[in-house]
């Protein structure tokens, strides 16, 4: 672990990245067969999945219903080209960071949503099939209210402490799975998170 992680404003997110940490396993993201889908009930309707396919494609493979709500429509199936140039700019350079790094990216952001103003925090997380590769992203948001959600926007930041764990150098890497999919749910800066429309994740 790295120093005393950064605390994020939304205890349930807090409590979300306590959990990825928890399945963290010898140095890296964890794999995906270990988390079940009534591991993320908690979060389940403020979450999104990505499939990662290739090297910059990210396909939404759940769609949490309070997302879907806030955007006025889930984007299951469909990947970021659908969305605004502006927000796919932010969002792709978000999540190619966090492939790069292998660590979590939380990010306070306020966008325009059919003409109100609303403020979310976000996190994405890293996870991986084979225990080596990233090939999916699990990224939540919730809505921030009164005085939290005067937060400026900012640049996504990894999040401090939230490293996973090493292991020592003569221990396995864990078996490789996928089963988060079938809940069929900074070091370099990406474009500043100014965005004044579109989806939270």
């Amino acid at each position: 672990m790295m120093k005393e992680r950064t605390e994020l404003t939304t205890l349930a997110l807090s409590g979300l990245l306590d959990f990825w940490l928890g399945k963290c396993s010898g140095g890296t993201p964890p794999v995906s067969s270990t988390i079940a889908p009534a591991d993320l009930r908690p979060w389940k309707d403020n979450i999104v999945i990505f499939e990662v396919i290739g090297d910059d494609d990210f396909v939404y493979s759940y769609y949490g219903k309070a997302l879907a709500e806030a955007w006025g429509h889930s984007r299951l199936g469909h990947t970021l080209d659908a969305l605004p140039d502006e927000q796919r700019a932010i969002l792709a350079a978000e999540y190619e960071a966090v492939l790069r790094e292998r660590l979590p990216v939380a990010r306070v952001y306020t966008g325009n949503f059919d003409g109100s103003r609303r403020t979310f925090e976000r996190l994405v997380l890293p996870l991986s099939s084979d225990g080596a590769t990233v090939d999916k992203l699990l990224v939540a948001a919730y809505e921030l209210t009164g005085a939290a959600a005067a937060t400026p926007n900012a640049e996504p930041r990894v999040v401090e402490g939230a490293a996973p764990a090493a292991a020592p150098a003569d221990t396995a890497a864990p078996p490789a799975g996928d089963a988060a999919a079938s809940t069929s749910t900074d070091t370099a800066p990406a474009p500043a998170a100014t965005q004044t429309s579109g989806a939270p994740a």
